[in-house]
């Protein structure tokens, strides 16, 4: 309820950011390139805080959850290592009682938002691997993570971001929600996916979804081709495979790339395909998609539904990340493109 709750606030707020900013440009007479810069990033800054703040006080106000947000971890090379610079950090919530432990990306998009193109909402969530056997004591809308990575708050907080490092396959559930033509929550219990559309005639969210399946081959690849340059020999023999028509299939692949990634994500589901958002050696040596709270829980929703996800060795669901920021190369879509891929990788 909680969710839902903040997912529709964050739909007004990301519409009403829309009109905001169209009368924001016509109104000035600035250079136009430095004012978009300008307004673009403190739209993003202001969309990011909004959204956290939102799902903040729609969790806390059950008062059955206490909170935390991790602001930063350390790499391997103990270098400290967070979200982009304008996000507010990805939120954690854990029930009073301990048993069960959730995680948030409060705006995922956020970049494309003046542009009128869609973002989204993403969760996930675990039982505890204590299981409410201990409670965690001192955590009450803390900030973990000081400067230097370390950790500034009780025992407590380390044990709760801890509780989510779990590989996707123990969530008990995920889901997104998209803001776009429509406002649509899609989510899994780990029993079938399903998707909810904001009717905005009553405020609520109708089921018009049901167990959704995604086709099992699709004719649609969605990645960031400005990144080939730095893809690995295999990769890039798969891409061109779809795009000649030298696939299995023998047809020809569209190429789709929104650049939000509960977008391409949500159009591959709904159409079937393929969304790879691989390693490259210029500037993504990981990918680019945090696992934990990106591209794990919708590999849960979209092999819920029938599909597939890889890293390029194992499923995303099988992983178990060491730092809440990680990041991972990212394959997910429809069963028979996946396996496709991996004849090449």
């Amino acid at each position: 309820m909680a969710i839902q709750m903040a997912c529709k606030t964050i739909s007004n707020l990301v519409n009403r950011n829309r009109i905001n900013q169209s009368f924001s440009y016509s109104d000035q007479k600035l250079d136009i390139g430095t004012l978009q810069s300008d307004m673009r990033r403190n739209s993003m800054i202001k969309l990011d805080q909004l959204s956290a703040t939102v799902l903040r006080n729609a969790l806390s106000f059950t008062g059955k959850l206490q909170m935390v947000r991790p602001a930063k971890d350390i790499d391997e090379h103990g270098f400290e290592e967070g979200p982009d610079e304008h996000k507010p950090g990805v939120l954690i919530a854990s029930g009073l009682d301990s048993r069960y432990v959730a995680y948030f990306d409060p705006l995922d998009g956020s970049g494309n938002a003046d542009a009128a193109i869609c973002t989204g909402t993403v969760f996930g969530i675990f039982e505890s691997a204590k299981n409410g056997e201990e409670e965690d004591e001192g955590v009450d809308d803390v900030v973990v993570g000081g400067g230097d990575g370390s950790y500034t708050g009780s025992i407590g907080d380390n044990v709760m971001v801890e509780a989510v490092l779990q590989p996707a396959k123990n969530l008990r559930a995920a889901g997104y929600c998209l803001y776009s033509s429509a406002t649509i929550l899609v989510f899994s219990l780990g029993d079938g996916t399903h998707g909810f559309t904001l009717d905005p005639r009553v405020g609520e969210f109708v089921m018009t979804h049901p167990n959704i399946r995604i086709p099992s081959r699709g004719n649609i690849y969605s990645c960031n081709e400005a990144n080939s340059v730095g893809w690995s020999d295999n990769v890039r023999n798969f891409i061109r495979a779809l795009k000649t028509g030298t696939c299995v299939t023998g047809e020809k692949y569209a190429l789709r790339y929104i650049g939000s990634f509960v977008g391409d994500i949500h159009r591959t589901l709904m159409y079937g395909g393929i969304f790879l958002y691989p390693s490259d050696t210029v500037g993504h040596p990981k990918g680019n998609m945090q696992l934990l709270y990106k591209s794990s829980p919708l590999a849960f929703l979209v092999e819920q539904a029938g599909g597939k996800s890889t890293n390029g060795e194992m499923s995303l669901l099988d992983i178990t990340p060491k730092r809440v920021h990680e990041k991972s190369p990212c394959f997910i879509g429809s069963r028979d493109d996946i396996d496709e891929l991996q004849t090449y990788i």
